[in-house]
C-alpha cells in the first residue's frame, strides 16, 4: 500500500505543472499585446472625475442655524411636520421635523410653564462655501422658510402657518443664524390676503401657477452664468442661465427674465393668493454680493407673479 503513494503525488504534480503551464501561455499574449495604456486609461479617466468633483465643490460648508420658536404656535398638536427650506450660494436644501412623536410633550411643555415658555426647535441648513457658479463672501443674501405640514389639510379657511426670513452672511461665512415664528407677521399679512380673495378661488383651476424672476444685469454685462431660483410653499426651482446667450435675446435695457412653473398642488396645500414667494440670483461675477434675493405675496393665480432679484426698485 506504502509503496503505490510516491506514484501518486508525482503524477498530481505533473498534472498541475501542466495546468500551470497552459494557463501561463494563455495570459501572457493578453498581458504582451493588449493596446497601450489599456489599465492606465481607466485610472486616469477615475482621477480626472474625482479632481473635477473636487473643483466643482467645496468640502467646507457654511450652516444657516435655523431656530423655530414655538412660543406662538397654537393647537401645535394638530400638525404632522415641520419642513424648513433655504436657498444660499446657488444652492437650495430641505429638512423635515417629524412632530407626531413628541407632539403631545411639546404640548404639555408649553401648558406647564407659566411665564413666557422657551421652546425652541433648531434645523442646521448647510450649504457648499464654493461650487461652480459661486462662493459665499460676507452680505451675501439667502432665504430660509418653514411650513407647519398637516397630512390631513383639514383647515380650507386659513393658509398653513410658515414664516421665513431673508438674511444676510454676517461676520463669517461659516455660519449664520436665523429665527422663524418669533413675530407672526408675515403669516398675518399673508392669511389676511388670502382670506379677501377665498371666495373667488376654485380648487381645480389652475394646475400650475407661474412666477417670472427677473434680473438686471447692466451692471455686470460680462458675466457668463448664474443660477436663479424661485421658491413658493416651500417648493423651489433653480436654473443656470447662460447670460451671454440670454443678453442676445433681451431687450435694450439688459434685463433676463426666467420663468418658472410650479404644480400648484404641494405637500403644504395648494398654492394659494396670499403665499409668499422668493427669487433669487447668484454668480461670483455679479459686483457687491454673490448673491441676492428678494420675495412678494402672490396675488393672482392665473397670471404671471414676477419679482426683481437685484436691483428691486428697477422692475
Amino acid at each position: 500500500m506504502d509503496s503505490r503513494h510516491p506514484m501518486k503525488s508525482r503524477l498530481n504534480y505533473d498534472a498541475l505543472d501542466i495546468k500551470l503551464c497552459l494557463l501561463a501561455v494563455l495570459i501572457l499574449p493578453i498581458l504582451f499585446f493588449s493596446p497601450a495604456g489599456t489599465f492606465a486609461g481607466t485610472e486616469s479617466n477615475i482621477d480626472k472625475e474625482n479632481e473635477e468633483k473636487d473643483n466643482s465643490i467645496s468640502s467646507k460648508l457654511t450652516t444657516i442655524i435655523t431656530k423655530l420658536n414655538l412660543n406662538n404656535i397654537t393647537n401645535i398638536e394638530n400638525y404632522d411636520r415641520i419642513k424648513a427650506v433655504g436657498y444660499l450660494n446657488g444652492e437650495g436644501q430641505s429638512s423635515y421635523l417629524d412632530l407626531k412623536d413628541n407632539k403631545k410633550e411639546i404640548k404639555q411643555q408649553l401648558q406647564q410653564q407659566q411665564e413666557q415658555p422657551n421652546k425652541i426647535l433648531i434645523v442646521d441648513l448647510k450649504f457648499n462655501q464654493s461650487n461652480y457658479i459661486s462662493s459665499v463672501m460676507i452680505d451675501d443674501e439667502y432665504f430660509v422658510c418653514a411650513y407647519f405640514l398637516d397630512d390631513r389639510q383639514i383647515d380650507k379657511t386659513n393658509l398653513p402657518i410658515y414664516d421665513c426670513d431673508e438674511g444676510n452672511i454676517g461676520l463669517s461665512t461659516d455660519a449664520d443664524t436665523v429665527t422663524l415664528f418669533s413675530t407672526m407677521k408675515k403669516y398675518s399679512e399673508s392669511n389676511a390676503f388670502y382670506k379677501t380673495r377665498q371666495s373667488s378661488i376654485d380648487d381645480q383651476i389652475p394646475e400650475k401657477i407661474k412666477i417670472t424672476i427677473k434680473v438686471p444685469v447692466y451692471d455686470a454685462k460680462d458675466i457668463e452664468h448664474m443660477n436663479v431660483v424661485g421658491m413658493i410653499k416651500g417648493e423651489y426651482q433653480i436654473k443656470t442661465i447662460n447670460v451671454q446667450d440670454e443678453l442676445n435675446k433681451a431687450s435694450k435695457n439688459q434685463q433676463i427674465s426666467v420663468p418658472l412653473t410650479f404644480d400648484r398642488q404641494t405637500e403644504s396645500g395648494p398654492i394659494q393668493p396670499g403665499d409668499m414667494f422668493f427669487g433669487c440670483a447668484t454668480s461670483d461675477e455679479f459686483p457687491n454680493q454673490n448673491s441676492d434675493c428678494e420675495k412678494r405675496i402672490l396675488k393672482n393665480l392665473n397670471g404671471s407673479n414676477s419679482l426683481c432679484a437685484r436691483k428691486d426698485n428697477t422692475c
